[in-house]
Formats: C-alpha cells, structure tokens, sequence
C-alpha cells in the first residue's frame, strides 16, 4: 500500500506540498508541553521523521532546519569538558574534566563549570552539548573514567550532575547525559555484552542519570555495548521500560555516533547519529506503512524532541552564532583556573606544603611534566586550548622570576630588514608596515596533539628569491601567497634566569630522563617537586595503572637525596604510588585542563588551601578489586558483573583490604574536627570546626551501613556537603535520609522497598576516616 508521509491532524492526506501554517507554539508564555503537542499538530509525518536522524554537514551532529514550521536545526557538539574543535584548536576553553570536577565534591563548583561550557556553546553556534558523561567508574583503568562525573559512586553522581545539568541548560544548550548505560569500558566497547543484574543496575549505574533526569535534561545518548546480549541503542529493557517508564525520563534518547544497528524506534531510540543508516525517512515510512511501527510511536519520539527544544528557549533566543568564533576569554580562563585549584586532591603532606614565596626558597622542578604538563584525555572529551599553563610557568611566577627572553630574530640579507613575525594561519593579519618588504619569523601551526607551539624557525633569504611578500589594504596587512627559498635554522630562545637577582629565590630544572642527574639537582634545592603524569583516551583501557615512562625509579632517586620531596601527578584515574612512604607531600589532579600550571602553583604556595577529595580508590596493586577475565574484559565479548554492588571502596570495605589512598579522602592546609553527632531515622546532625590557623573548606560525607539481611555494601555514601570556615569557626550541619537511601530496589515488585531493622551511621572526613563519628538508628 502506498501512502503519503503529508499528514496533518485530520490523518493522512493528498500528497503535494504542505501548507505555511500559523505558528501559535511560538507563545513563549505557554508551558514546554503544550507548545511541542502545538507543533507536532502541524506537522507532516515526514516533517516528524526528519527530526530522528542527522541530516545536516557542521558540528559532530546535526539535524537540518525547518524553515516552513520555524524549527531551528539541532546542532550538536563534543564534549563533556568544553567545546571541542578540532578544526579550530585553541578557539575554545579547555576546562577541567568530569572527574576533576568529581573531585570537588562540591556543587557550587558543578554549577559553575556548567554554566561555562553552556556559554561557549551558545557563542560557537551549537543548542546540544555532549555531555556530560556520568558514567560509574567500574573498571579502574577503563580509558574514559575521566570523562564521567561519578567517580566509582553513584551518589556523588547524582548529586554533581544536577547543577552541571542545570548550568548548561541555563545558557540555551541542550544537555546530554552519556553514555546510557554499562559503558564501563572501552575495551571491545562496540561488541561486548555488559551482564548485569536489574538490582544492581537500580542501585549502581543508574542513579547518575536519574539525577541528570530530575534536573531536567534533556536527552540521553546510548551507548555502543550490549545490554545481556542486545545492543544499547535497540535494547527495549534498559530504553523503553527502564529508563522512559521506571525513572520517567521525558527527553530524547540519541545513538553514540555509528551504534544504531536497526531502526530500532519501538525500542526507544528516538534519534540516529551522525547519519540515517537505520532511521531515514524512506525506512520509517515503510514501517509505518507496513504497521510495524505506529504513528503514535512517532509522535512520541517527535514530542520527546521537541519539548527540551522548547524548554531551552531554542525557538525563542535566535543562534546566530557560528562555530569559527573564538569563544575564550579572559573571565573563562578564571573560571578554569579556579576549578582546576578547587579540584587538585592533597593526599599526603608531612610539612611540606605550602611553599612560601615570601623568603628565599631553591625549588626543583623535575620531569618533563613540569614543562609540558598531561592536561586532557583523548577522543571526544579533548579539548585543545589556545595555551596551557606549564608549572614550571606558574612557579617561576610565584616567585617573581622573570619569563624567558624572546630568541633573536637573525633573518635579514640585501633586500629585506628584520620585521614582523607572520603565522602560518589563514585568518592572520598585521598591522600596517612602512615597507612592504620585510623579513619574516615564519612559526610553526599549534602542534594539536601535544598543545603547544613549536619552536619559530629562522629564515635567511638567498637573493634573488622574494618571500614573505605583505600587500597594504584597507583592513590592515595580510599575507600573499609565499614560497620560501634559502636556508632556515632553529634559534631557540636562551633558557630563562634561574635565580632572582638577589639569588634568593631560585627555580632549576631537569626533565628526568638522567635519574640521577635529577637527583643531584634535587640534592642542591631545599625541596624537590617531581612532576609525573600518564594518559588516557576513548577507545581504548589503560595497559596499566602505573605512571608513564621512568616516573616511579625517578620518584625514588630523587626522594632518596633531596632534602624534602612533593610528587605532583596529573591522571585519568587511580593510579599506582609504591613510592608513597618515600616522599613527603603528594598532589594529584585529575586531566584538570589549560590552566593546570597556575592551579597547581596556588594550591603549592597556599593562594588555594586544597579542599578536594578523592572521587575513587587509589589501590595498591594492579587488580586490586580482584577482576577475573569473564568480569574483566571480559571472554568471547561478553563481560559478568559477578561483583554486582561490590565496586571501588565497596570491594575494599567488604574485602578488608587497606588502599593506597580512600575514596573521599583529602587533606588542607588547616585541621578539623567533627563532634556531637545526633542521630535519627529522617537526619544525623553534627558539629563541624576549623580547629587550625587558616581559613579553609572541609567535606564532611554521610555512609550508611544497611542491616545485614538486605545484602547491601558495609557502608555507602548518602551525603556530603562541602563547608568553608574561618580558622576557629564552627558550624552545626545536618544531612537528611530519605525513605530513597533506607530503600533498595525489589525486582519483584519493581519498585524501592524500605529496608527493617538497625541502620549505622558513619560521619567523616572520608570512607576510612579514623576519627570519624559512629551512630545508629532502627526503622
């Protein structure tokens, strides 16, 4: 049977071209509802299926324009962290990654975050932000744990999620909860088979994005694995029944890019990405046509779409921005500097820090790091910044040592003077020049990959070639086309002053690659800091939890000789810290992005007292958590949660193993002191003092303990608040329990049941924190 798509709200009709309506959906003073079931009126079918698939070129993902109905194109962007641009390097803020932010335990910090990367969205063009990424960090060296927002638990999820949520939908962008769901590796992550129990998967993967649904998101993004053998784009438990009936998700569900792999509408994929492989306008009209798929299936998927449409002003505050705007400034990279201070976790500290820079003070700074600093991950959520903050930079600073003379420029011969500098860009321009022929300091393009500029080379001209021609017009001076001809050579630039005039304050440096020439450095410094990092990126689990090249013996060479000795590490995840014990002071900064340098350097000379808290586990081992390989990979593409509820500090707790370092914990330059607990069913309260000399933030985190019988994890975290006081302040604080975090979810009555019996309770300053106040109450 042939049908038209042409269909208003009498049914199908006469083919031909649909008429220009009035558009009463553009009431901005009418709920989000009623303006998209307005729109979906006036729609033609084929007008509805237009919205499930990427139509358009520009941006990661786009869906055309509806001139005749008004519908603004849906235009997508990566990533999680920022806008990223690959075509346009540095035109966008690199800002701190999902688990920095997880590491500020802090909402406020969420919301800002939010809040920027909404902004520079809108200013590049784009109403969909991929992100963020909320994912549970399962898997200890799974590659994009950087990206995800909960860390190894699902409360700290939901609770960070909602205001960064809310923060990028402030700003007329569409958010984008990802990637639903067991997507907890990447490892095979385009064909393994997540098997995962329903309680487990109510209690521990989906609570992240239960958050992002009571702020309002709206849509999600599914994920490339399998759900207990069915593709998570077309798996109708986890889509249709779980995630848009049991936890009442009202926004669109789109396919991660290439996962569609049927057109699997009835299922509860509402949109295919990038392109319309399985959800094209000619292969839902015939299923409609054929009756497998039902026009109120349609208008479903349509309205799910066009509601967050509505409700983040999309119709209403015009986008007239493009994707080729510069969208840094200086505000934003305040805001990156200040979140990368807010996430950078003190784990150890015997005295050391912080630095002074008022008195005279030898630092050295050993590893590569220090000069070229691990600030992002790879894949979509990289970002790469117009500059990055070095610590080498930044500590220099701090103690007013003076940046490195520029190099000279030595191009000169018969014709042409020393003059400008020209950049090898396509959109650079000079300022008028008295002659048009000048000599030229050609640099090389932003290296994309590592985030910096390479060296300038120097070109010495060999007459009669003419090179680097500059032509005067009415907006100034641009370059022509240029061949060059003669012979070039490098001048790098002399290395900058190590020492202060005076000699007071002193900076050395050595890259580590000689341990113990790096050590002898250290042994002449009165403190050490050695700078160490590794690297991770989607598409692939880290080979190891350990840090990159020589890191861990050059840690140990160094500490064996210098006088005092800090490690700084910036990290996708848990890593590996066997020298723990050697040194005195330890940092650690989760891909913290382009301000990590400045950061650091407030956090090492107290300008930031560090407050933040360790999002997951750093084990002792490799495996700690004990994967076998059916868990982990998992074999034959098919990976068991045997560990069902017993991840990250849950093993640990139940196992009675000891970490490195535990979830939440986090040192500050000032001391607290918890005291005066009180318990109930509904709250706990308690007293909470900086008993030290400075003013500083502490998080104080709520762990319930279930009774045995309900099959629960020792202890889990049900709140956390984070609290700045004055040095001798105190605040009296409570946390609520909701019926929620007394429950656990029934499979059979699919549904949360209250827990009976005696509940602990445990207040403290981290998941192990030995001072930590103890109660209990019975329900």
């Amino acid at each position: 049977m042939a049908v038209s798509l042409w269909m208003g709200a009498a049914g199908w009709s006469a083919g031909g071209e649909a008429p220009q309506p009035a558009r009463p959906w553009m009431d901005a003073s009418e709920p989000p509802s009623v303006r998209a079931d307005k729109l979906l009126h006036a729609m033609t079918v084929e007008e509805k299926l237009s919205l499930f698939h990427g139509s358009c070129s520009g941006y990661v993902g786009n869906v055309c324009a509806n001139t005749r109905l008004g519908i603004p194109a849906i235009r997508m962007n990566d990533g999680p962290q920022g806008f990223r641009d690959n075509a346009r390097p540095g035109t966008s803020t690199a800002f701190p990654c999902g688990l920095a932010i997880a590491a500020t335990f802090d909402i406020d910090a969420s919301s800002a975050w939010g809040v920027a990367m909404g902004d520079e969205f809108f200013r590049k063009g784009a109403n969909v932000q991929l992100g963020p990424g909320v994912c549970v960090a399962r898997v200890p060296r799974n590659g994009r744990n950087f990206e995800y927002l909960s860390g190894e638990d699902p409360y700290l999820g939901y609770t960070l999620v909602q205001p960064a949520v809310v923060g990028i939908q402030s700003q007329g962008v569409i958010a984008n909860a990802k990637h639903w769901v067991n997507n907890n590796q990447e490892t095979n992550r385009t064909s393994v088979s997540a098997v995962v129990d329903e309680r487990t998967q109510f209690e521990m993967y989906y609570p992240p994005f239960e958050g992002a649904i009571a702020a309002g998101v709206g849509s999600f993004m599914c994920s490339y694995n399998k759900i207990r053998g069915v593709w998570s784009c077309e798996n109708g438990e986890t889509l249709r029944r779980d995630l848009k009936t049991r936890l009442g998700f009202k926004g669109w569900v789109m396919s991660d890019w290439g996962a569609t792999h049927s057109s699997s509408i009835n299922e509860g994929l509402d949109q295919e990405m990038p392109g319309d492989w399985f959800l094209s306008n000619e292969k839902l009209a015939a299923l409609l046509a054929a009756g497998n798929v039902s026009l109120a299936t349609v208008d479903d998927s349509a309205r799910r779409i066009l509601q967050p449409m509505f409700a983040a002003r999309l119709f209403d505050v015009p986008n007239n921005n493009t994707q080729a705007n510069n969208v840094t400034s200086v505000a934003h990279n305040g805001i990156a500097r200040d979140l990368a201070a807010r996430s950078i976790v003190l784990l150890k500290n015997e005295g050391v820090l912080p630095l002074s820079a008022d008195k005279g003070i030898k630092i050295a700074l050993i590893g590569k790091e220090a000069k070229e600093p691990t600030v992002h991950g790879g894949g979509s959520g990289q970002v790469v910044p117009y500059y990055t903050s070095s610590p080498f930079d930044a500590i220099r600073a701090k103690l007013g040592l003076l940046p490195a003379p520029p190099a000279p420029n030595n191009c000169s011969d018969d014709d042409f003077e020393a003059g400008v500098d020209f950049r090898n860009t396509d959109d650079q321009t000079f300022a008028p020049a008295a002659d048009e022929k000048e000599c030229c300091q050609l640099c090389a393009a932003r290296n994309a990959a590592s985030s910096s500029v390479a060296p300038c080379l120097y070109f010495t001209f060999a007459p009669p070639a003419k090179t680097c021609w500059m032509k005067s017009t009415d907006n100034g001076r641009t370059a022509d086309p240029y061949a060059i001809s003669g012979s070039c050579h490098a001048h790098p630039p002399p290395p900058p002053p190590e020492c202060t005039p005076d000699g007071t304050k002193c900076v050395y440096f050595a890259d580590g690659s000689d341990a113990a020439a790096a050590a002898a450095l250290a042994a002449a410094a009165d403190v050490a800091l050695v700078f160490a990092a590794t690297f991770s990126s989607e598409g692939a689990d880290r080979a190891s939890l350990s840090l990159d090249g020589n890191a861990d013996a050059l840690v140990r060479a160094v500490a064996a000789r210098a006088r005092k000795t800090a490690v700084c590490v910036s990290v996708p995840g848990a890593v590996l810290t066997p020298w723990r014990e050697e040194v005195h002071a330890l940092t650690a900064a989760f891909m913290p992005g382009q301000e990590y340098g400045n950061a650091l350097a407030d956090v090492l000379f107290g300008s930031t007292n560090p407050s933040a808290k360790l999002p997951l586990t750093f084990p002792t081992k490799e495996n700690e958590v004990n994967f076998n390989a059916s868990e982990w990979p998992g074999v034959d593409n098919v990976g068991v949660y045997y560990e069902r509820l017993l991840i990250g500090y849950r093993y640990y707790d139940a196992a009675g193993i000891k970490p490195a370092f535990a979830f939440g914990h986090g040192l500050s330059y000032t001391t607290f002191a918890l005291a005066n607990l009180s318990v109930a069913t509904d709250q706990v309260s308690f007293s909470l003092a900086n008993t030290g000399r400075v003013k500083g933030a502490e998080t104080p985190q709520l762990y319930l303990g279930f009774p045995p019988a309900a099959g629960e994890p020792p202890q889990q975290l049900k709140g956390f608040t984070k609290v700045e006081l004055a040095a001798g302040a105190a605040r009296r604080l409570t946390f609520p329990i909701t019926p929620r975090d007394r429950s656990i979810w029934d499979v059979g009555s699919t549904t949360w049941v209250e827990v009976k019996g005696r509940f602990t309770v445990t207040v403290g300053t981290s998941s192990r924190d030995p001072k930590a106040l103890t109660g209990s109450f019975i329900i």
